[in-house]
């Protein structure tokens, strides 16, 4: 992903820093195939990136809980598992990772 080694090797912050830049290339690439539907390097890259975001997503909340309600995988628990991070201000460190 994103130049990088194995996703699994991938540090909180690394998968973010992925999930981060694919999502603004997925944005900007929604708002430029609205104006030039026909540009087919553009669609190729926007379902590049598109895949690279739902593995990072997939990873990061198969790992470290879920970002959004539709990453949420509530079929092998018992309990709201996401809910027992730490709320963002609750973090403290630098980068909040």
């Amino acid at each position: 992903m994103n130049g990088r080694t194995n996703s699994r090797q991938m540090t909180k912050c690394q998968l973010m820093d992925t999930i981060n830049q694919s999502s603004f290339a997925v944005d900007e690439m929604i708002l430029y195939l609205d104006t030039h539907p026909d540009d087919a390097d553009a669609m190729a890259y926007f379902q590049k990136q598109a895949c690279v975001r739902r593995a990072a997503m997939k990873e990061y909340a198969a790992r470290f809980g879920p970002l959004t309600v539709d990453s949420v995988d509530d079929t092998c628990s018992d309990t709201w598992e996401w809910m027992k991070q730490p709320w963002p201000w609750e973090i403290t460190r630098k980068g909040r990772c």
